[in-house]
């Protein structure tokens, strides 16, 4: 009888996830702001497009082609050139144990010329511990021209 209640203890014990979960932590914010200012480097200074679709991850491109990403990054181009980004919100979770995963969001408002724009960058962190970006939206307000 005590061999069963072990070996139902075991598989108990074997069935459960053992996980840490950070949330809004400034070492993730410190790790995964990286990537966004390093997109803005190239945006600004690099002109390498192969630079710029390593910061992107499969995710992104399972949904978003890499044309449609130049085409993109060549409307918010005509809005102005990028002169000065700010960070204005941010969110991590990070997970640990069984079940790992490290999601980071990051808005920024950006100065394009005379225009400003709101970036928003989804990043994840993938199997290879890099952190990539999975979504970018990019919204001006046409409303106070």
């Amino acid at each position: 009888m005590k061999s069963i209640y072990l070996l139902l203890l075991s598989f108990l014990l074997l069935s459960c996830n053992f996980n840490q979960f950070y949330k809004d932590r400034e070492s993730d914010k410190a790790d995964g702001e990286k990537v966004p200012q390093k997109f803005y480097w190239e945006i600004r200074y690099g002109g390498n497009q192969d630079d710029i679709y390593k910061l992107f991850g499969e995710k992104f491109f399972s949904v978003t082609s890499k044309e449609k990403l130049i085409e993109l990054l060549n409307v918010t181009g005509q809005i102005g050139p990028v002169e000065e980004y700010n960070l204005s919100h941010w969110e991590t979770l990070v997970v640990k144990g069984s079940n790992p995963k490290s999601e980071y969001l990051f808005v920024y408002d950006v100065k394009r010329g005379a225009e400003k724009t709101q970036e928003t960058f989804t990043l994840e962190k993938d199997e290879n511990g890099d952190i990539k970006i999975v979504g970018y939206r990019v919204n001006q307000d046409m409303l106070n021209k």
